[in-house]
């Protein structure tokens, strides 16, 4: 007696019309076997195991990888905040560059920092005024007043900002928009691609913000 061929629609259409009919038929799902990637079959209940098997795994790697940017921000907050805390009781401009270029090094990994401004000022410490026109000629397409700058420098380009004997090869490069005293904050790494401008703009923008506001309180 040959077999009828069913349309296989027409079982999909029964299926989803009747959603219950396999888990009150559950011994047909050991019946139903799926050809695997390997060539050989499983039962469609290993196959599901499988699936949740591997959605388990999936999901598990996803919450281990927000708990640790989790734990990153947390750490960068609480250095951002011991920054921000010692900034607000300068009462120079010359305290409030020393100590951001300070923290940086030693409490935020930075290699190199550099508060650097394009206008001439009295109450800035020495060395850290650029002229505005050779400073567009050297760093001028990696630097703009606009928005932050990730990525590599050459050898002339981290000279400039930082010093001669240098070692750095990546940076950020953070505006510092204040009419009076317009500059950028420049953070050096020895090592390639250390910094993201995914990861970092949001809290440098606000470290930025802040530096621009004490360069109004105390620039007199």
């Amino acid at each position: 007696m040959s077999k009828k061929s069913i349309d296989p629609k027409l079982v999909e259409e029964f299926l989803i019309l009747n959603p219950d009919f396999l888990s009150a038929n559950s011994h047909i799902l050991n019946s139903i076997e799926i050809v695997h990637e390997t060539g050989g079959a499983v039962s469609l209940i290993q196959k599901q195991v499988e699936m949740l098997r591997n959605n388990y795994e999936s999901t598990s790697s996803n919450l281990l990888q927000l708990l640790e940017i989790a734990k990153t921000n947390e750490g960068i907050f609480e250095k951002t905040k011991g920054l921000i805390l010692e900034l607000i009781v300068c009462r120079n401009l010359n305290d409030v560059v020393l100590i951001t270029e300070e923290k940086f090094i030693k409490e935020l990994n930075a290699d190199a920092c550099k508060l650097l401004f394009f206008k001439e000022n009295i109450n800035l410490p020495k060395g850290r005024i650029l002229d505005a026109k050779e400073a567009h000629r050297v760093i001028g397409k990696k630097y703009n007043a606009g928005e932050i700058f990730c990525g590599p420098l050459d050898k002339k380009e981290s000279s400039y900002i930082f010093d001669k004997k240098t070692k750095v090869i990546d940076c950020v490069l953070v505006p510092i928009k204040n009419a009076e005293c317009p500059g950028m904050l420049a953070l050096g790494s020895h090592s390639q691609d250390n910094y993201s401008k995914e990861n970092d703009s949001l809290f440098l923008e606000f470290v930025a913000e802040t530096l621009s506001r004490l360069i109004d309180r105390n620039n007199f």
